[in-house]
């Protein structure tokens, strides 16, 4: 019943978001850090192009969550009807989706005849390996769901992935298996959404072989893992699979 959505950061979701909201002829806003001068003027214009309202904090990073608040809030008091998202669809309810991608690679590699020995990814705000994780405990498969971390430690990502499936599971009335949540942090580099060597490498391969368009905060990183688990022998005779999560390419970060 929602006829407004409310969500922040200059991050691939809220760009895809604003595409899909405009589709389903719903009004987006969003809400960035700091000030118009701070972000990639192919994001703005890109939002401009679909008809997205957005706010600015014209402070540090920290304060957006307190005025996406007072955006929705002032937006109810108007007469819309808001619905909140979370800033990179990673609650339960998105999550739900990455449920359906399990589901979707099993029915694949039965169709095939493929055995995916190890399914690698990105792994940041949660609801990737959240969803993959709870879909394997719905429907046992034999593969091992690695998250490459592009934040946090593997301690603290591997806790956060715990907490969203937690809450996903919960959804679906199933027991979640801690034992499948993997992260590995070797690859996070200088920091994130700080381009490492490793990742610049991958994207380079991934575009110039198969025509496949990686990010530098996201996806690159994790293909440099795959590529680095592959040429040490940390993968066995199975095929891999790789979950590419969009970036829109990196051309708007």
């Amino acid at each position: 019943g929602a006829d407004t959505l409310v969500t922040s950061k200059a991050t691939s979701f809220s760009r895809n978001a604003a595409a899909a909201a405009t589709a389903c002829g719903l009004e987006l806003h969003v809400v960035l850090p700091g000030t118009e001068a701070d972000h990639n003027p192919l994001s703005q214009a890109l939002f401009d192009k679909v008809g997205t309202e957005l706010h600015y904090t014209h402070g540090p990073e920290e304060g957006v969550e307190a005025i996406s608040r007072d955006v929705s809030e002032r937006l109810r008091s108007e007469g819309r009807i808001v619905y909140d998202l979370h800033p990179g669809g990673s609650d339960a309810i998105g999550a739900l989706s990455y449920v359906q991608v399990f589901h979707e690679i099993v029915d694949h590699a039965t169709r095939s005849g493929v055995r995916f020995s190890h399914i690698i990814h990105s792994t940041s705000s949660a609801g990737t390996q959240a969803g993959l994780v709870v879909g394997q405990c719905l429907q046992p498969y034999g593969t091992q769901i690695v998250g490459i971390s592009a934040r946090l430690d593997a301690s603290a990502q591997s806790e956060k992935i715990r907490a969203l499936a937690m809450d996903t599971a919960g959804l679906l009335g199933t027991q979640l298996d801690e034992s499948k949540i993997l992260v590995d942090d070797d690859f996070v580099g200088v920091g994130y959404a700080v381009p490492s060597e490793e990742g610049t490498r991958a994207a380079e391969l991934f575009a110039r072989s198969e025509g496949l368009l990686l990010d530098p905060v996201y996806s690159a990183k994790a293909a440099a893992a795959l590529l680095q688990y592959a040429s040490t022998g940390r993968l066995d005779d199975g095929a891999v699979l790789f979950v590419h999560t969009g970036g829109n390419s990196g051309l708007f970060y």
